[in-house]
């Protein structure tokens, strides 16, 4: 357990785990919102996962979609409205199903964005007032609190990951049940563009990217954190040994 200064518990123990969920909601949420506002990415995986074949629509139309839509994300217009040109006819891409459910979409994305900063204004605040109370002691605590959220954030990516490789689908549906407890997330491949435009493999490939850049990021910060570690602990000891020496 950390002490404070005064040689009591520590009274930072709960603050600092608190932190660490909040290292590892804000890897995974900055990824999430990376990856939703990219239409470079977006691109790559519709090719990747041959979307051109499978909507009946060139890249150009596919992309103007995909920035539609994250525009879409990002105002407070509704509902959603699509436009794209099918057979040289401008209609709306999206029927009502899919609209609504396209709704509950950039709620979710919405409470995921305010996760992030949330997270991130705790971790300011924290490391503020730890420093009030703890002085330059606070840097050793608040190293902690980062290795211990990069710890976390990649024990649930490899566990999430692990389980995605094998039965994805079935993640995904479990996903769905979660984050859409309203059920209106059936469509028909055969005539409805949002499964077209965006298939399974589409957002198993988003998954695995998420995935890859928390792991990432994750050994890089808890690299960094840990040198920075051994650094503190250096001079520290120099400057202890340098009091004790005499001259």
């Amino acid at each position: 357990m950390i002490r404070s200064q005064a040689g009591s518990p520590g009274k930072w123990t709960i603050v600092g785990w608190l932190a660490a969920i909040a290292v590892a909601l804000l890897i995974v949420t900055t990824n999430v919102r990376i990856t939703a506002n990219s239409l470079w990415l977006y691109e790559q995986l519709f090719d990747r996962n041959q979307v051109p074949l499978r909507a009946g629509m060139d890249m150009p139309s596919l992309l103007d979609v995909g920035q539609q839509i994250q525009d879409y994300f990002g105002s407070e217009t509704e509902p959603l409205q699509v436009l794209a040109t099918l057979n040289g006819v401008e209609v709306e891409l999206f029927g009502g199903d899919e609209v609504s459910h396209m709704s509950d979409v950039k709620q979710l994305f919405k409470k995921t964005y305010r996760l992030q900063i949330l997270s991130a204004v705790f971790l300011m605040i924290g490391a503020a007032l730890a420093y009030g109370t703890l002085g330059r002691t606070v840097i050793n605590h608040f190293l902690l609190w980062v290795k211990r959220g990069t710890l976390l954030a990649s024990a649930v990516i490899m566990v999430i990951g692990a389980a995605s490789i094998v039965a994805f689908e079935q993640v995904f549906l479990l996903f769905h049940y979660i984050g859409f407890p309203q059920g209106n997330f059936t469509f028909d491949t055969g005539k409805d563009y949002l499964v077209r435009v965006f298939p399974n493999g589409f957002w198993e490939d988003i998954t695995f990217i998420i995935g890859g850049l928390t792991m990432i990021e994750s050994v890089l910060l808890y690299g960094i954190v840990f040198a920075l570690g051994k650094y503190t602990a250096k001079r520290r000891t120099s400057r202890v040994s340098g009091k004790g020496r005499i001259t």
